[in-house]
């Protein structure tokens, strides 16, 4: 079950909002663990199953190098035990080919919690049931955003049922849920003919018309998830973190990924590159560590030779950044904009196309007088392909910037009325859409 789905929306969602506003505080966190263990185990039961070990036994070594009798020493172990069986479970499904839904980011949590109690940034929660409930919480459970137990540890324990968080809640879902099915899915279909027709048989104008489409759709597929899972949080009463903050507004690689998925962003810098010694140490030292972050990072999304690319194509242009670009692109943010619309969306080909064959194809495409290619291409094609997405393409172009957004949103709350009618018909054209549509799961719950 995601949150794009039917029985979700007109079931599950208002059953279980319902249930958490009536039952007494003291029972809310009880019923918010149950309700998020049945979204789970909806899925799979096993993987449900799994998590819940798994909540245990962080439970049980965190309460190991939390507690006051426990030595300097043996305390440094009980923590680097716990941290190295979350990163060993993490990377052995990654090995595997099924690999349980959400594992990435519910794992980094976990760490993140560990983290912050052996640092003593958080106390250690000692409510089983509080701490389960944080882990299991079904908005952020299969794509975050990734969050801190201190975040929400103020409402897990005392709840917050407010009706204006139910209003608040279903306009960032509703915009979230567009972005999804009236965006994403609809841009979608063009790169899903790319591939039919097959990349060495597009011309090079709907390769690269192919490009900005896929990286359009990432985007406004993994954002509307985001912003569904935050509006779902709002209604329950948990403050869940942005998650993008229009990325292709940046001006530099380095800016783009302070924007994107922000919170994956401060988990690496948090509890990677600032431990290692971030940019404190020399440029040698902060290249460095530049490099394991990103190749971490890879590895993250998968442990493919195209995400290995990917994290290292990333890392070469921040260490060019860092060691002289961004002065220059600081000094004139339009060069800045352009250099940033040229080559996100090249590295989103390295993480789109996990056959290497295949990726060599496509970039054939993109530059053929660089590179020799076969194949017979129908040179319109783009025209042909192109005309049926042009809506959705400007529809995109459009909501890359802030201002449909922020307005639509309208946190100041100056046209409420205008801004909820607005929404409340994007909710019912998605509705339809998504009824018409074949079923297209988000992007991001393959990682």
């Amino acid at each position: 079950m995601t949150f794009s789905n039917l029985k979700f929306i007109f079931a599950f969602l208002p059953a279980s909002i319902l249930l958490y506003y009536l039952v007494p505080k003291q029972y809310k966190n009880g019923v918010l663990l149950l309700e998020s263990a049945l979204f789970y185990g909806f899925g799979s039961w096993w993987q449900a199953g799994l998590l819940t070990a798994d909540i245990f036994v962080n439970y049980i070594l965190s309460g190991l190098f939390s507690g006051r009798l426990t030595a300097g020493k043996i305390r440094r172990l009980w923590f680097w035990a716990a941290v190295s069986g979350n990163v060993f479970l993490l990377a052995w499904f990654k090995c595997q080919s099924t690999i349980p839904v959400g594992i990435s980011f519910y794992t980094f949590q976990m760490i993140a919690y560990q983290a912050d109690v052996y640092r003593n940034d958080t106390p250690r929660e000692t409510s089983l049931l509080r701490f389960g409930t944080f882990l299991f919480f079904f908005p952020k459970l299969l794509e975050g955003p990734i969050t801190r137990y201190g975040e929400i540890s103020a409402e897990l324990r005392a709840p917050v049922c407010r009706a204006e968080n139910l209003e608040e809640g279903f306009r960032t879902f509703a915009l979230g849920l567009a972005y999804k099915a009236l965006l994403a899915d609809k841009l979608a279909g063009l790169w899903r003919q790319l591939s039919i027709i097959g990349y060495d048989s597009i011309s090079t104008p709907l390769a690269w018309l192919g490009m900005a489409s896929y990286s359009m759709q990432l985007y406004f597929d993994f954002q509307g998830y985001s912003l569904m899972a935050i509006g779902i949080g709002c209604m329950f009463g948990f403050p869940l973190p942005q998650n993008f903050c229009f990325p292709y507004c940046s001006t530099s690689i380095s800016e783009f990924y302070r924007r994107w998925h922000i919170t994956l962003g401060r988990w690496f810098r948090d509890y990677v590159y600032i431990p290692m010694g971030g940019s404190r140490a020399g440029m040698p030292r902060t290249i460095f560590n530049l490099f394991v972050v990103w190749l971490l990072t890879g590895l993250w999304h998968g442990i493919r030779w195209n995400f290995v690319f990917w994290g290292l194509s990333l890392f070469l242009l921040i260490a060019l950044e860092k060691l002289f670009l961004k002065k220059y692109l600081d000094r004139w943010p339009l060069l800045g904009h352009l250099y940033l619309l040229f080559f996100i969306p090249l590295t989103w080909m390295l993480f789109a196309n996990t056959d290497m064959s295949g990726l060599a194809s496509y970039f054939t495409r993109l530059f053929p007088a660089l590179c020799s290619s076969n194949g017979n291409v129908y040179t319109a094609d783009w025209i042909r392909y192109g005309s049926q997405y042009v809506p959705y393409l400007l529809a995109g172009c459009a909501f890359l910037v802030p201002w449909p957004e922020e307005f639509l949103l309208d946190k100041k709350k100056r046209y409420r009325a205008v801004t909820g009618v607005i929404l409340t018909a994007f909710f019912w054209l998605s509705i339809y859409s998504i009824h018409n549509s074949a079923n297209n799961p988000f992007m991001y719950l393959q990682f």
